[in-house]
């Protein structure tokens, strides 16, 4: 009987990897082991074989209208990864939704070895409330990236957020004792030649997983850094002169996400914008109407390449 052509000795090995990935549920690293090579190479066969049609992918569930907000953002704005959240007129409440989803998804990206990064903020205050009190990850660190503001409540500040997540982490921390601003660049110079500081400053470089919180200029200023009165009116009457949109870790950036000139330079205790940029993955949480043109201005800028938001922003943006 003829049984037709037989499959070459590299389509067999396509479909085995294949069919062990898909219905038998395997990794890429036990699938390397099994076959004794290297995981590698189990990925670039498993692409060839959806590449040259010998495995089909077949989704029968539609999308639902976030996970579509979710892929338009993404292909816009040339993200890692979006979230977008439920939104909610209640400030507090949104904040929750935001957090919430932030805390999934960070569960998702750390893994061992990894280096997280945190600055300070209400929505972190509740993406930390949403993750689990211990985790089994092995040999994360966590730096505390923008200085504290001792006059905000406690669990909003940065150190007190660092000291949490390293907590929940079982991680070893790296603490910025000193404020997020200071009076003027001696200030500054002097705490950056402390060795404690020193060592965390050094540390930034090695941070690959980065929480932050945008705030706004305008339409009107949202960051607390102004509501709370840490920046001095005469500061933010400079901030506003320099075409300012938002912020983030005290370093504000203009609607292209360019950082601007402030009588804040040489001030700021924290991880500037372009070193954000360097970070694998720069997670931010935001949303609300406020914060629209900072957060886009963020996406622009790419000081971001991640971001969970809720849907009336993402709508905005996909927009905009």
């Amino acid at each position: 009987m003829n049984r037709g052509r037989s499959n070459s000795f590299e389509e067999r090995l396509k479909l085995k990897i294949a069919r062990l990935f898909f219905e038998k549920r395997m990794n890429k690293v036990d699938i390397g082991k099994k076959l004794k090579i290297s995981r590698f190479k189990v990925a670039n066969l498993l692409d060839e074989a959806i590449d040259e049609g010998l495995v089909e992918i077949t989704i029968h569930k539609k999308l639902d209208e976030f996970q579509e907000l979710e892929d338009k953002l993404e292909e816009r704005f040339d993200l890692k990864r979006a979230i977008v959240c439920e939104t909610s007129d209640d400030a507090n409440e949104l904040k929750k939704n935001l957090g919430g989803d932030a805390a999934k998804l960070l569960m998702e990206i750390v893994g061992d070895g990894d280096c997280i990064g945190i600055a300070w903020g209400s929505t972190l205050n509740e993406t930390l409330n949403s993750l689990p009190p211990r985790t089994t990850l092995r040999n994360i660190s966590v730096v505390q990236i923008t200085g504290g503001v001792n006059q905000v409540p406690a669990e909003i500040n940065a150190l007190d957020l660092a000291r949490r997540i390293s907590e929940k982490f079982n991680a070893k921390s790296y603490l910025l004792y000193a404020p997020a601003i200071l009076d003027d660049p001696r200030s500054l110079e002097v705490m950056l030649n402390q060795p404690s500081i020193k060592d965390t400053i050094r540390k930034f470089s090695e941070v690959n997983v980065a929480l932050v919180g945008i705030g706004a200029v305008m339409p009107k200023p949202s960051t607390y850094l102004y509501q709370g009165g840490f920046i001095k009116e005469e500061d933010f009457k400079s901030i506003a002169a320099s075409n300012a949109v938002g912020d983030i870790n005290a370093f504000f950036y203009d609607s292209n996400g360019k950082t601007r000139s402030t009588s804040l330079d040489g001030r700021v205790m924290g991880m500037s914008l372009e070193k954000l940029k360097e970070v694998n993955y720069c997670i931010a949480i935001a949303g609300g109407r406020e914060k629209w043109e900072a957060i886009r201005a963020a996406l622009v800028g790419k000081i971001i390449n991640i971001l969970v938001t809720d849907e009336g922003t993402a709508k905005y943006l996909i927009k905009s």
